[in-house]
C-alpha cells in the first residue's frame, strides 16, 4: 500500500507542470548540443579529408622530384666513369635538373599538420 502511494505521488510529480517545462527544456539543450557536436564533426573531417589530400599531392610531387635527382646523380656518376674529361657538360646537366627539382618541391610544400591546419572546437 505504501509503495502504490509513492508511486502515486511520484507520478503526480511527474506531470506537474514544472517537471514538464524543465525536461523539455533538457531535451532542447540535447538537441541543440547534438546539432552543435555534428556541424564541429563535420568541420573536422572536412578539414582532414583537405589535410590528406595536400599531403599525398605534396608526397607525389616530391618523390617524383627525388627520382629525378637520383636519376641525374646516376648520369654524373656515369658520365664520369665513362670519360672524366666530359663531366663538366653532365655536372651543368645535373645543376639544372636540381634546380627544377627544387623548384617542384618549393611549388608542393608540405602542408601544415592538422594539429595546426584543423583547430579542434
Amino acid at each position: 500500500m505504501m509503495i502504490r502511494y509513492a508511486l502515486s505521488r511520484l507520478g503526480d510529480a511527474l506531470d506537474s507542470a514544472t517537471v514538464v517545462r524543465a525536461s523539455r527544456l533538457v531535451g532542447m539543450v540535447a538537441l541543440l548540443v547534438s546539432v552543435w557536436l555534428v556541424v564541429v564533426q563535420f568541420r573536422q573531417n572536412e578539414c582532414l579529408a583537405d589535410y590528406a589530400e595536400a599531403s599525398a599531392t605534396s608526397q607525389r610531387a616530391r618523390a617524383a622530384a627525388a627520382e629525378q635527382d637520383r636519376r641525374a646523380q646516376d648520369e654524373v656518376f656515369r658520365s664520369v666513369a665513362a670519360n672524366p674529361r666530359a663531366a663538366i657538360e653532365t655536372l651543368r646537366a645535373y645543376d639544372a635538373a636540381r634546380r627544377a627539382t627544387d623548384a617542384l618541391r618549393a611549388a608542393n610544400p608540405v602542408p601544415e599538420p592538422p594539429s595546426t591546419a584543423c583547430p579542434r572546437a
